[in-house]
């Protein structure tokens, strides 16, 4: 089953727009568990970042990777 989440908050002069589009997918059924169990290291490689310090907070990924 798709899960489809949508938030809208307006900016103009001083109200931004954001949209955020959430699809639940199951690419990869091999990895298991949740984001909180996996962790990614700073842009400078210099610390790891553990998500698990994020529990009950909003998390959002972008991917800014070009091709």
């Amino acid at each position: 089953e798709e899960e489809q989440v949508i938030y809208y908050h307006l900016l103009y002069h001083h109200i931004t727009v954001v949209i955020f589009v959430i699809f639940q997918v199951d690419c990869y059924k091999g990895v298991t568990g949740t984001i909180y169990e996996y962790g990614a290291l700073t842009l400078n490689g210099e610390e790891y970042i553990q998500f698990k310090q994020y529990v009950g907070k909003h998390v959002l990924f972008v991917n800014v990777a070009t091709y």
